[in-house]
């Protein structure tokens, strides 16, 4: 008798927080999950390895609209004419918008940087790419491809808005890919909705993004945003500026909203709130899907916050920095050349603003190297311009996050008791501990970019 097989080869995110990009085969069907680009690469180098796949994709389903799980696709209509692309409804709004800014981004940083391999697409790819991407309702099985071996249904994953994790089922054969993933409650959004329905899985994909941090060692969201209030007071009650360097979706969002919770609390001054541009778009389509948030939770309208004018304008920025106000601006890790290098700039060389980073930082961005300088360093913010020397230091960082802890992540293993456990998407140190505290009766893999791995059925 043959053997039936599934296999699953790592084209980005093995080993890393990469270019998150899974493919899932069987017989003649072929699937990828996710498909992003790498926060930390530039011109082609940042995309999944696509060379390395065992055929043409039937289909690619997207967990949510981070550019890390879903900025590669537009390439991939390139350079194959024919698969579909599912996605939650909110999801697909969500892409539509981020990648067509990523076209803009990608052009400029052919000017700026030399970088002749972008624009990787152009925004007809974009519109390509709408065309064969299907929305689907949450828990709602679809078939993934006329193949209709696989059948799937996402299941909120309380992440960000419209993202999704994915249930595969081929026989009784069930995979279930968590994408990122929170178990906890955001200003927003709830957590993830329990697999109660569900006995349990045969495989488990699952996100490590937290899995070295202790989250005894972490205060609460509210805590948090409590403590976040109290620094941001403090710089107000000096007549300075707060710049909060957020990522566009989710997290400008997010703090949008906790502050002017806050501020209506009287817990926090009430000075004007500014929101960037990419982050404004994002919030509109908030706005658009406010039935996908949590049911406790109060978005308030976009015109409660102000619009970020032109800070390229030298007047526009004086003038933005001469009053009391918080300023909540892309780059989430402030990257070179954003809105918020370039308010970062400015505000560096007095002593009485903040800039307060309420996420992830990775080493080897600008916003680390701002985080970590002490007062005289030099720290160049625009990539044709002198380094700025640093006169004040209130600058620090608090931990808000979109990612389930790794209790949390222990425990949803425990109840679906699946027989192999792939651990992704995460840095060493946290993909390490989680395979260390994994149930030992689960197969545990680790797999870096390119390795595949087969599974009998």
């Amino acid at each position: 008798m043959t053997k039936r097989c599934i296999h699953f080869k790592v084209l980005g995110g093995g080993g890393e927080i990469g270019a998150n990009c899974y493919e899932i085969s069987y017989a003649q069907e072929h699937l990828l999950l996710d498909c992003g680009i790498h926060p930390k690469k530039e011109g082609f180098d940042s995309l999944p390895s696509f060379d390395l796949m065992e055929s043409f994709p039937d289909a690619v389903l997207v967990t949510h609209g981070h550019v890390d799980h879903c900025g590669a696709l537009p390439y991939l209509t390139q350079l194959f004419p024919h698969f579909k692309v599912h996605a939650t409804l909110p999801t697909l709004r969500v892409m539509e918008r981020m990648l067509h800014n990523s076209v803009v981004v990608m052009n400029t940083l052919r000017k700026e940087r030399n970088i002749f391999d972008y624009p990787l697409y152009q925004h007809e790819d974009v519109e390509n790419l709408m065309d064969i991407t299907r929305a689907h309702l949450y828990n709602n099985y679809f078939d993934i491809s006329n193949k209709s071996m696989f059948r799937a249904l996402f299941n909120p994953a309380g992440h960000v808005l419209g993202s999704g994790s994915i249930l595969l089922e081929l026989d009784d054969y069930k995979i279930l890919y968590t994408g990122d993933i929170s178990a906890s409650n955001q200003e927003l959004l709830g957590p993830y909705q329990p697999f109660n329905w569900l006995d349990e899985v045969d495989t488990m994909i699952i996100e490590s993004t937290q899995g070295a941090m202790d989250e005894n060692k972490v205060n609460s969201y509210e805590d948090e945003s409590l403590r976040l209030a109290e620094s941001i007071n403090y710089v107000l009650e000096q007549e300075g500026v707060v710049l909060i360097p957020t990522f566009a979706l989710g997290r400008t969002q997010e703090i949008a909203n906790v502050l002017a919770r806050l501020q209506e609390e009287g817990i926090l001054l009430k000075v004007p709130i500014y929101i960037s541009g990419l982050g404004r778009a994002i919030y509109d389509i908030y706005e658009q899907f406010r039935e996908y948030l949590d049911e406790k939770s109060q978005l308030r309208p976009l015109n409660r916050f102000r619009k970020l004018g032109n800070i390229w304008q030298p007047e526009i920025m004086k003038q933005l920095l001469s009053v009391p106000g918080i300023i909540i601006a892309t780059s989430g890790m402030m990257i070179e050349n954003t809105p918020s290098a370039l308010i970062a700039q400015e505000m560096v060389q007095t002593k009485h603003h903040g800039i307060f980073f309420v996420g992830y930082v990775d080493p080897d961005t600008l916003g680390y190297k701002l985080l970590t300088s002490k007062t005289g360093d030099e720290l160049q913010f625009q990539l044709d311009a002198q380094p700025v020397k640093i006169k004040h230091k209130n600058i620090g960082r608090f931990h808000f996050s979109g990612h389930a802890y790794r209790t949390a992540l222990l425990k949803l293993i425990k109840e679906l008791n699946p027989k192999n456990v792939i651990l992704v998407h995460g840095d060493p140190p946290a993909l390490d501990w989680m395979r260390e505290n994994v149930n030992s009766r689960a197969n545990c893999f680790i797999p870096p970019n390119g390795e595949k791995l087969t599974f009998e059925i």
